[in-house]
């Protein structure tokens, strides 16, 4: 029996490589797009759009620049020939005195000329016209950490000036709580010598019915912060809010889960509402790393599931949204942000870490909906830590190796509450075990017993996941189409690639010892992991995967269309 679920894919790093022919110099890879770019907007280059043939008996005198492509080249170039999104093939016996190709494929290299270097990116380069000049456009940043919160920024200009908007979006999710969440409000970005100062300030009206003029349809989201220092320096900032957030948010994204949603009547996640406001210091080394400290004063409260409009399954009844703890809570935490993934010398891989410590004090109803008479408010202070790395690792040209490891949890204190606690299982983490569907699983190390609850909560106070991944690339150049007209088209964007990847996780509490429980100081035994194995093909847009649990025999095999990567 073979049962289909839909996952969302997160963007992974730049796959580059660099190719020569025998007599020439090979400039570091990380050089291509930026001499593509320069060359294109030099005075004197001959620019083309779309197609370029040079037949055998025609020499262009000096550079050649060439968008979307393809070119094919049987005759002489005097200069250098740029290919940006577009192939190039030469023929026998023809001259060119550079190759620059970005976003493109490479052939008949070597039964042909080439004078000077030639420099190879294979990633499609994001880029808008202005006149005649090409101004490269910034990918959307890695945005996964499992504290951010919504409103979703959108891409800042590539410039780095002064601008304001009166924006009218939407949140970029759904889900069973809000429908699709909008956005409504004005953003400040000044910029002077000394840093910046922003300001995002939000009203959020939700369109999960019934639609009133109450807290269960409104809300607000405002942060502010002042930056001194263009690269290493100190941000100061506050944020104020009224926001229906997500539990265990590190799995995956709002764009995930939203589409799975709304499409398959299916919410991979479980919801609850805050309400204050908190304060931060920042201190940030460039777009590579920041070390953020906070204090923040809010209310938890239930978010009890509606009854949004969704493409399939409309009859059907949404998973409950379960119980959450509710009262007034003090937060102090400390969190930790590297990534070197989009540096140009590490185009080849890099390092992604997320590591935050936060303390809670306050008063909470505990654990309602699991007792049978109403729950009293108790005092209630703990300590959770969590940890999400990853190391991105080219091979080759044309193959990756990925691999992360998360753990996190309990760490100190009273018993986590329910906004905090965490289990594994599902698209995304265990692919091979079905989401918060463990009743085959015995004991049930994936959500600690949650499945036999009301909307299944994840009830583990610890975590431990370790996922591995290998791509390469099928080579396969016609599947992809232009990067400018990609955010339409319903893939093919990008070479096309397989996949293997295996897992191996599970969740545990502490306590006393029992199958599930564990002593504080211990960690469970790597036999009692569940783990799985699969494979699929990766089309850039979307992918196709089979996943199978290799721990538990019985489980069935499952079928998973991502338009993510796996992390």
């Amino acid at each position: 029996m073979i049962r289909r679920h839909m996952l969302a894919f997160m963007i992974a790093g730049l796959a580059v490589s660099s190719v020569a022919g025998a007599q020439q110099r090979v400039e570091g890879v990380r050089d291509a797009a930026t001499a593509a770019v320069a060359r294109y907007n030099a005075d004197r280059t001959l620019r083309v759009i779309g197609v370029l043939d040079v037949a055998a008996d025609r020499t262009i005198e000096g550079d050649v620049a060439v968008l979307n492509g393809p070119v094919r080249v049987a005759g002489r170039i005097t200069g250098t020939l740029v290919a940006i999104n577009a192939d190039v093939q030469l023929a026998a016996g023809s001259s060119i005195g550079g190759l620059i190709v970005v976003g493109g494929t490479i052939g008949g290299r070597e039964s042909a000329t080439v004078t000077g270097d030639i420099l190879h990116q294979a990633e499609l380069l994001r880029y808008h016209l202005a006149g005649t000049q090409l101004i490269v456009e910034e990918d959307p940043g890695y945005d996964d950490a499992w504290w951010t919160r919504r409103p979703r920024k959108r891409p800042e200009p590539s410039n780095d000036r002064s601008w304001r908007d009166l924006t009218f979006t939407s949140a970029h999710t759904y889900n069973r709580v809000e429908g699709l969440p909008i956005l409504v409000g004005p953003r400040v970005r000044q910029v002077a010598s000394w840093g910046r100062f922003t300001l995002d300030a939000f009203g959020i009206v939700r369109t999960a019915g019934p639609v009133q003029w109450d807290r269960g349809t409104l809300g607000h989201d405002l942060t502010s912060e002042l930056q001194l220092g263009r690269t290493l320096g100190v941000g100061l900032g506050g944020r104020t809010f009224d926001v229906v957030e997500a539990v265990e948010e590190w799995q995956m994204d709002d764009a995930e889960a939203g589409l799975a949603a709304f499409a398959l009547h299916r919410d991979f996640r479980d919801y609850y509402r805050r309400h204050g406001g908190e304060g931060f210091v920042k201190l940030h080394a460039g777009v590579d790393a920041d070390l953020t400290f906070s204090l923040g004063d809010e209310r938890w409260e239930n978010a009890p599931e509606r009854d949004p409009v969704s493409v399939l399954r409309r009859t059907d009844p949404w998973r409950p949204n379960p119980y959450m703890d509710e009262g007034t809570i003090h937060l102090a935490t400390t969190r930790l942000r590297v990534d070197t993934r989009r540096r140009a010398s590490s185009l080849w891989g890099g390092w992604y870490l997320l590591a935050e410590v936060e303390r809670g004090t306050g008063r909470l109803a505990r654990d309602p909906g699991m007792l049978t008479v109403m729950p009293y408010p108790e005092d209630v202070a703990y300590t959770r830590g969590f940890v999400d790395a990853r190391r991105y690792t080219r091979l080759a040209p044309d193959a990756a190796l990925n691999l992360r490891f998360v753990t996190g949890g309990w760490m100190s204190g009273d018993r986590l509450p329910m906004e905090r606690r965490l289990s594994v299982g599902g698209p995304a983490t265990l692919p091979g075990y079905d989401f918060r569907r463990d009743w085959r699983v015995d004991p049930d190390v994936l959500t600690c017993g949650g499945t036999m609850l009301r909307g299944a909560p994840a009830l583990c106070d610890r975590v431990m996941l370790f996922q591995a991944e290998y791509r390469s690339d099928f080579r396969i150049g016609w599947v992809r189409n232009d990067a400018r007209d990609d955010w339409w088209r319903p893939g093919f964007n990008r070479h096309a690639a397989w996949v293997l990847f295996a897992d191996a996780g599970r969740g545990w509490n502490v306590g006393a010892p029992g199958l599930t429980t564990y002593a504080k100081d211990d960690l469970p035994p790597l036999s009692t992991f569940r783990a799985d194995i699969g494979a699929g093909l990766d089309f850039g847009s979307f992918g196709i995967y089979l996943a199978k649990a290799t721990t538990t025999a019985r489980e069935p095999m499952n079928v998973l269309v991502r338009v993510r990567h796996r992390f």
